[in-house]
């Protein structure tokens, strides 16, 4: 996976995917996979946006059924079974507990329990089951409801770390042929009359601007896309609604998932154990402003952690480590609550709404069912370009799967001298992949060292992520290739080793090491509003 913009400009595609948040990294995939020459465009890194500020989590959507989207929760059912047989290393069974308050909301739960399991007739998770007023707190002994009853646990899925699956779809697509370009900024769409024959994009690490020749573009720029499409329409009008969505991250204060509704307006959200900490969200409010400023405010985080404290009481402001914020976009017009906009996903073939040809627009969609969303678009581009070739995304495992065994991870452990439980924590982020990393370890003691103390990610990464992953700079690294930048400290224990450690790899000089620094600081600094 070598980003070369000028071997790319010397080339002609026959799709170019713009976007390389989970629905793009997925759709580049998918073409790839069936033969079509396929370009990848990020103006920022892989999951840079809405994938990596999730809740992290691959589920049905169990509040989606009061709005009655059975379509939409059944195809999440079914791509929850699909990423758990691609995707075991990353993809995770995760029990939620929903506490109950009274006999009415018992039996309205019963109900949606049955009905969440009849729409995943074909799962391979636990079905839910009731628990006592004894019981709940046994298993949550933190928990204090005004009054619990009792409580359902039903199974979803954890996703700990979704950048993890973007970077694996886009090396799994580079693997087969396609050509990948992070920091690579669209700057237009170029055309011959009505129809599309290239892009014009600008190396934002370089500054170099490049004009690269392609039969079809796929839009697919999450927040930014409506940016996009006024490359093809200078006079277009919105066509997603941008609401934002606010977590909290804070010591563990509960063993499984909860689900809890807000006193204040009812919203559901979640308290959600993950990887030692707890992260509680989110929220959902329009967002009118730039999209790559997103963050969360005073009213964000009160309203969590208010909401947070009717159940657990002695979780104080001072506990959150850190906020992050993340933009849905959405297929939706303004109006209405934002929790009642659909979260499903909309295709726009801009032959038939604008006249021109070779240009496709996607909107929406949830982390759960991106697999089938990009089998929907290139379903669609493949019609187009004439190729009638069959997905394949749903048979074809990621490229860390499988997983290590417990066996294995113990005799890599004796045999790398590396800890087992830094062993196991390589193994949750890249699975089989993590042989790679202790390759490039080899006898280097200092490879072997921990990078941060808040976290077991070791040197060893860094030099395999700037190899192997096309990391870029410090952020690509800490926020998207490791696990450094979503621990307590955010990563700015360890800015300076990683700086210091890909200066080299890179040959930055000194000013440009200290600029990344600065760069990276200023950029997660964001996530610290409440503090202020």
């Amino acid at each position: 996976m070598k980003r070369d913009l000028d071997a790319i400009a010397g080339e002609s595609y026959d799709l170019v995917v713009v976007g390389g948040g989970i629905i793009g990294t997925g759709t580049v995939r998918d073409a790839t996979l069936r033969g079509i020459k396929t370009l990848l465009l990020e103006k920022e890194d892989f999951s840079y946006g809405t994938t990596s500020r999730s809740s992290r989590l691959i589920h049905g959507g169990l509040r989606y059924l009061r709005h009655f989207e059975f379509k939409l929760v059944r195809q999440d059912m079914r791509e929850r079974e699909v990423l758990l047989y691609i995707a075991p290393h990353l993809v995770h069974p995760l029990p939620f507990m929903i506490p109950i308050n009274s006999l009415s909301e018992r039996l309205v739960m019963m109900m949606g329990m049955r009905l969440y399991d009849i729409l995943s007739f074909d799962k391979t998770l636990p079905s839910y089951h009731y628990h006592s007023r004894r019981e709940t707190l046994e298993m949550e002994p933190n928990l204090e409801m005004e009054g619990l009853k009792g409580s359902y646990i039903f199974y979803d899925c954890q996703i700990p770390f979704t950048e993890r699956l973007c970077v694996e779809n886009v090396i799994s697509a580079a693997g087969h042929g396609a050509s990948i370009a992070n920091h690579a900024r669209l700057v237009d769409v170029l055309r011959d009359g009505d129809t599309v024959t290239g892009v014009q994009v600008e190396d934002t690490l370089s500054r170099e601007v490049y004009r690269i020749k392609t039969r079809m573009v796929v839009n697919a720029a999450g927040p930014w896309m409506d940016l996009v499409h006024g490359m093809i329409d200078t006079h277009s009008k919105p066509m997603l609604r941008r609401t934002k969505g606010v977590h909290l991250l804070t010591p563990r204060v509960s063993n499984n998932a909860l689900v809890l509704f807000a006193r204040k307006d009812g919203r559901l959200f979640f308290v959600i154990p993950w990887e030692g900490y707890s992260i509680i969200g989110t929220t959902d409010t329009d967002y009118g402003d730039d999209s790559d400023t997103v963050r969360a405010d005073k009213t964000d985080v009160d309203y969590l952690l208010t909401e947070a404290q009717r159940s657990f009481p002695d979780l104080k402001q001072e506990d959150i480590f850190y906020t992050f914020a993340g933009l849905r976009a959405l297929a939706g017009s303004a109006g209405g609550s934002t929790s009642n906009v659909t979260r499903s996903h909309r295709l726009i073939d801009h032959e038939n709404t604008d006249g021109i040809k070779g240009f496709i627009s996607v909107i929406g969609g949830k982390i759960t069912g991106f697999r089938a969303i990009a089998q929907e678009v290139i379903d669609l581009a493949a019609g187009k370009l004439g190729v009638n070739s069959p997905c394949l995304t749903a048979e074809t495992p990621l490229p860390g799967t499988p997983a290590l065994t417990a066996a294995e991870l113990e005799q890599t452990a004796k045999e790398s001298g590396l800890s087992p439980e830094t062993v196991a924590h390589l193994n949750n982020l890249y699975g089989s992949r993590l042989l790679q990393v202790i390759e490039v370890a080899g006898n280097d003691d200092r490879a072997k060292q921990q990078i941060c103390p808040h976290s077991r990610d070791i040197i060893a990464q860094i030099r395999h992520a700037v190899q192997s992953e096309e990391a870029l700079t410090v952020s690509d690294f800490l926020l998207r290739r490791s696990a450094t930048g979503l621990a307590s400290c955010q990563g700015v224990d360890a800015v300076e080793t990683v700086a210091e450690e890909m200066a080299g790899l890179l040959g930055w000089s000194t000013t440009e090491q200290k600029r990344q620094i600065e760069e990276y600081r200023s950029f997660v600094g964001m996530w610290q509003y409440f503090r202020e």
